[in-house]
């Protein structure tokens, strides 16, 4: 029923008009022959899949509320693919077609509206009853919206709405919607319009996205999104509006009022903050942007951005930035940036940069995490990619769980396989070439223990360990003379210049610095190259030439000894450089 009330000069017409959900919309795929005949059974998913396939649209449906796999009813079949639905469906769901889709939804109810409109000056009010057709009992949490004004509320407990909006002379199209009814749209006509206008408002379908409730249920999604927001979501679910502009104080009480978050806007501004369907160009808040689906060009917050679709463009949050989905192009967060899809493009967090999958470039304060971090992660802590990287440089520790390229950190480095190289104090692959660390854990490299002896009769207790290509040195060295600095500490390089035969060849770099642990302290360089001779697997002897340059703490005697190339000394020290030898026995394990 409805009723008319006349509360302004002139009467008004209330004009119903009850649209079916089929024929709202554009026939053209509904409504399309079909004919098959099926020699095996087919299932209700195949047949799907099969009819989007052959006639270029996408059939969008909740999984859950099908019977994907139960057999056709249907071995043969001629008419259209409407009425194919209808057959294996029956009539609980309704059918609705827009570009690209075939939208099947489980609605087995039916929406019934008793109202009444009044006009006051500029403001139309149109207040009453949503009922469900079969029990003629109020629906409670029912949308119910204008498709031009996009001006919206809920029904309260007992079905009963009231709702505002300034008049104008076009024709109001207003649409309940309830999550399991079908949809119904009323077209309310003032007496004076000869023929209804058409609405001018645009609508998109887009299809669901499980991230959206996730993004309703996380912390700050409870905070600050309310349940009104949260129905219009579900009643309307795939459907939005567009609008050039919307503007919000908290979220709920904006120009778009509960629609804002079915609304998708060029312009936003919230002055503490918003939630809306998405923006495609500016928008910016005072403290916090929530948007259920994507973000395009440019969002700026003073605290916080949430996007439970994608963000592509640039993204600035003063703490915290959040995107369900991927991330293409800049994202800048004071504290904290968390994508869990992809990131195509750079990531800024002034503390942590967290990406469930891929990541192109993170620069991070202190921590960088990826799945995959394909071109750099720089950290001032460290960088964690839990399968592949690129680039990893951090101050102290760099972690891939598969393979990296090259790895750069003040502490350590892991990483299965290493396809450039590792520096660090140290490095652990199972599969590297160039680690440059005094500790290098390798599985397919080499580690050994040597002893040796140089021509100033330095002894010398040496770890050798590194991959195929270089390794690192790290000993201790004791002179057998009675000098003032016997006890010594070395470290260096090396470069496997023959590897892995009988016979091989090693140039090595090292640094020796000794020290009575008092006043006097000496430093010995040393370059030298090393012919070695291999006996089965464990045992090498090697022996070779040095190019040695020292300095001495002046007032001592010069211990070093071998073929003099210079020698000069002055008030600050001694400074010589020499010709040495040096050999040993190494063991390999």
């Amino acid at each position: 029923m409805l009723r008319t009330k006349a509360l302004f000069q002139g009467s008004l017409l209330l004009l119903l008009i009850l649209i079916n959900s089929v024929s709202g919309f554009s026939q053209m795929m509904l409504e399309k022959k079909i004919q098959f005949k099926s020699p095996v059974e087919l299932s209700l998913r195949q047949m799907l899949d099969t009819l989007s396939a052959q006639n270029d649209f996408y059939f969008s449906y909740e999984s859950t509320l099908l019977q994907l796999n139960k057999a056709l009813e249907t071995e043969q079949y001629s008419g259209t693919i409407g009425n194919f639905l209808l057959k294996e469906l029956g009539n609980e769901y309704e059918y609705k077609e827009l570009p690209g889709y075939i939208i099947i939804r489980y609605a087995p109810e039916k929406l019934d509206l008793d109202a009444e409109m009044e006009t006051r000056f500029k403001t139309v009010t149109v207040k009453g009853y949503i009922k469900n057709i079969r029990t003629n009992e109020g629906v409670s949490q029912a949308s119910i919206y204008d498709k031009n004004s996009l001006a919206s509320t809920l029904t309260d407990e007992k079905g009963y709405f009231k709702l505002k909006y300034k008049k104008n002379d076009t024709s109001i199209w207003l649409t309940l919607s309830k999550e399991n009814y079908r949809d119904t749209t009323f077209l309310l006509m003032p007496t004076v319009n000869i023929v209804a206008e058409k609405e001018s408002r645009k609508f998109r379908y887009i299809p669901g996205d499980s991230a959206t409730k996730a993004l309703e249920e996380s912390f700050l999604g409870k905070a600050f999104i309310g349940f009104k927001q949260r129905f219009q979501g579900i009643n309307m679910g795939s459907f939005f509006a567009e609008s050039p502009v919307q503007m919000s104080l908290i979220p709920g009480l904006s120009t778009k009022g509960t629609f804002s978050s079915q609304t998708i806007s060029k312009f936003s501004l919230n002055l503490i903050g918003g939630y809306t369907a998405g923006i495609e160009g500016l928008e910016v808040a005072g403290i916090f942007n929530i948007n259920k689906r994507d973000v395009k060009s440019v969002q700026v917050a003073g605290i916080f951005n949430m996007v439970g679709g994608s963000s592509k463009g640039l993204q600035v949050g003063g703490i915290y930035n959040s995107v369900y989905r991927d991330v293409d192009g800049l994202q800048v967060g004071g504290i904290y940036n968390h994508v869990r899809g992809n990131v195509n493009g750079l990531q800024i967090g002034g503390i942590i940069n967290q990406a469930n999958n891929d990541a192109s470039a993170q620069i991070a304060g202190i921590v960088n995490h990826a799945k995959n971090s394909e071109h750099l992660q720089l950290a001032g802590i460290t960088n964690n990619a839990s399968q592949s990287a690129g680039f990893q440089l951090a101050g102290i520790s760099n972690i891939a769980g598969d393979s990296v390229t090259n790895q750069l950190s003040a502490i350590v480095n892991r990483a299965k396989k290493v396809n450039g190289f590792q520096f660090g104090l140290i490095n652990i692959a199972e599969e590297s070439d160039y680690s440059l660390g005094l500790l290098n854990f390798i599985k397919n490299g080499e580690m050994s223990l040597s002893a040796s002896i140089d021509e100033s009769s330095f002894t010398h207790l040496n770890f050798r360990s590194g991959g195929r290509k270089m390794y690192g040195i790290l000993g201790v060295a004791y002179n057998l003379r009675n000098i003032d600095t016997p006890i010594g500490l070395e470290a260096g390089l090396g470069i496997h210049l023959i590897p892995y035969s009988k016979f091989s060849l090693d140039t090595e770099f090292v640094s020796l610095s000794a020290s009575d642990f008092q006043e006097i302290s000496n430093h010995l360089q040393s370059f030298r190259l090393l012919p070695g001779y291999r006996f089965g697997n464990h045992l090498r002897i090697f022996g070779g030439p040095s190019l040695n340059f020292a300095f001495l703490d002046p007032g001592q005697e010069d211990f070093t000894n071998g073929w003099n190339i210079l020698n000069r000394t002055t008030s600050n020290g001694i400074y010589r450089s020499f010709g040495g030898v040096i050999g040993g026995i190494q063991v390999i394990f």
